[in-house]
């Protein structure tokens, strides 16, 4: 630890050199160590905390970064945040959602089965909306939702005009 001055002045303060983040043993410990690492960084942004006021809550586990912090001190900056008004917001993706999205994919490719040209079709409006070419790679249920409806107005078209 290094003593320097304040620009413009002659107070002294404490510069923390980095030593590097400390050693991981399981990749248990690495996740839990992401996720509070995101944690920190998404509570200073909410918080609208400054550079100024992040290095002084650093300079009391006395580090210069946020990765240089135990798993431990990890956790006490979390609960320092929290102890000073900030609320993580808890998001849970719904129970099932795989299966529905499953669901979504397989009516997709059976409405394309049941439609002239159906399997370059199905791969044409997969690109313009889900974004990807390929049906399976698309998670995102309204999309697939918007997906079944073109291919079910094109089905409802087709069999109109024969």
């Amino acid at each position: 630890m290094n003593a320097a001055t304040i620009p413009g002045t002659t107070f002294p303060f404490p510069v923390h050199e980095r030593k590097g983040p400390p050693p991981i043993r399981s990749d248990a410990q690495a996740k839990q160590r992401r996720g509070l690492l995101a944690k920190i960084h998404i509570a200073w942004k909410e918080m609208g905390l400054n550079e100024g006021e992040r290095e002084m809550m650093l300079r009391a586990f006395k580090v210069s970064t946020a990765a240089d912090l135990t798993l431990q001190q990890l956790e006490d900056l979390v609960k320092l945040l929290k102890h000073y008004g900030w609320k993580p917001v808890k998001t849970r993706r719904p129970a099932g959602r795989a299966e529905h999205i499953k669901a979504l994919r397989a009516r997709c490719l059976e409405l394309a089965g049941e439609i002239r040209n159906g399997e370059k079709r199905l791969a044409g409006l997969a690109e313009r909306i889900c974004g990807t070419g390929q049906l399976a790679w698309c998670r995102d249920a309204g999309k697939l939702e918007r997906l079944l409806a073109v291919l079910g107005k094109i089905k409802e078209t087709e069999s109109a005009t024969t």
